[in-house]
């Protein structure tokens, strides 16, 4: 085993030279603020759709949980980037779009074609930057997750979503 001379980071990469500028690395940073104005529509949508109660959730209690937990991590993503020297690597644009994309679907279908289908064509492309599964398998999973929802939103919880709209 050889030993390198250069100092590296915590992943073992090579650390950025000493002369380096930091605000060539804000990646992360932008990222958290992205992610904390996201979980800012998720919490406003769902106190617009209405929490419930305790014992009866209401169709906007699983966003704004959502969304506030998401909120949460923002902050302690954006604490840490700043905190820290730089990026360990770029962040991934296309995957966090593709999730943005596949919120907006969801939000978009959900009343028009039901939970079923706004659940399926979400995870579909959200799962569009994975070059490791095939189109088979991200329908696959679609479906899997698609059903899993139902029963967990719709047949446990009670949620008064429709499974599929017209049936």
């Amino acid at each position: 085993m050889t030993m390198s001379t250069e100092p590296s980071n915590l992943q073992g990469q090579p650390a950025p030279p000493k002369g380096s500028s930091r605000a060539q690395s804000w990646g992360g940073e932008i990222g958290a603020v992205a992610l904390f104005a996201l979980s800012l529509i998720f919490i406003f949508g769902g106190l617009k759709l209405g929490l419930g109660s305790f014992f009866r959730l209401g169709t906007g209690a699983f966003p704004f949980f959502s969304g506030s937990i998401l909120a949460v991590l923002a902050i302690f993503v954006g604490l840490h980037e700043w905190r820290s020297k730089g990026l360990s690597h770029p962040p991934d644009w296309i995957s966090f779009l593709a999730i943005v994309a596949a919120i907006a679907i969801f939000a978009s279908t959900a009343d028009r074609l039901g939970l079923v289908p706004a659940v399926f064509m979400s995870v579909i492309i959200a799962s569009f930057p994975d070059r490791s599964l095939s189109l088979v398998g991200k329908a696959i999973l679609g479906a899997i997750v698609s059903a899993a929802c139902w029963v967990l939103f719709i047949r446990l919880l009670n949620l008064p979503f429709k499974a599929f709209v017209g049936m």
